[in-house]
């Protein structure tokens, strides 16, 4: 047998802005919400790469710096020096594990050609082994991470052998030659002798 009609239960009467809703309008605000959080969140991120890279430009850049003060130090004299040189180095190598962490990698250029898409010329030597347009050396070592080029490198570049390597003309190139003396004027055949009529 079912239960008998109650006609005392509590009434809850349905807002007539749930009667009158659009539900293609909800949805169509929902995705709009939607696309400006992930659109913020995009720029978030973007601006996290930012930081993030200037960051890693200061560790590289002290990285460089230490690993020049390892190379110009050169022989420790004494017990003091080799243990200041040692904790140098230990802070270098952490510093190159925090590059490594991040996937940042030096640019190879010495040996190499210019390549104008990672790399800028700090000025150019003469070298009678190096082909022109060959890295040297570098003034600034260039890095690259995993979203693309962290910093250029500058490079000192081979501008080929010197003008007395090349075999360029000089002036003494230039001198006339030595002015022809009478021998060597050729020889004139001598006119003919004309005689004169006389007149009767």
């Amino acid at each position: 047998m079912t239960d008998l009609f109650a006609f005392d239960d509590p009434f809850y009467p349905v807002p007539s802005s749930a009667v009158e809703a659009d539900p293609s309008a909800a949805i169509r605000g929902l995705l709009y919400r939607v696309a400006n959080l992930e659109r913020s969140l995009e720029e978030e991120r973007t601006q996290a790469i930012i930081d993030l890279g200037e960051v890693l430009l200061q560790v590289a850049s002290l990285s460089d710096d230490i690993t020049h003060i390892i190379e110009r130090w050169g022989v420790a004299t004494s017990p003091q020096e080799a243990s200041l040189v040692r904790s140098v180095v230990a802070m270098g190598k952490k510093l190159v594990a925090i590059l490594d962490h991040h996937q940042v990698r030096p640019i190879e250029t010495i040996g190499k050609p210019v390549d104008a898409e990672t790399s800028d010329m700090a000025g150019s030597e003469p070298s009678a082994t190096v082909a022109e347009n060959i890295a040297l050396r570098e003034e600034q070592i260039g890095y690259t991470w995993k979203y693309g080029l962290l910093r250029r490198a500058r490079l000192v570049v081979s501008s080929g052998p010197d003008g007395s390597e090349k075999g360029e003309l000089t002036e003494s190139s230039f001198e006339p030659d030595d002015p022809p003396t009478d021998e060597d004027a050729p020889n004139e055949p001598d006119a003919p002798h004309s005689t004169a009529e006389g007149a009767i």
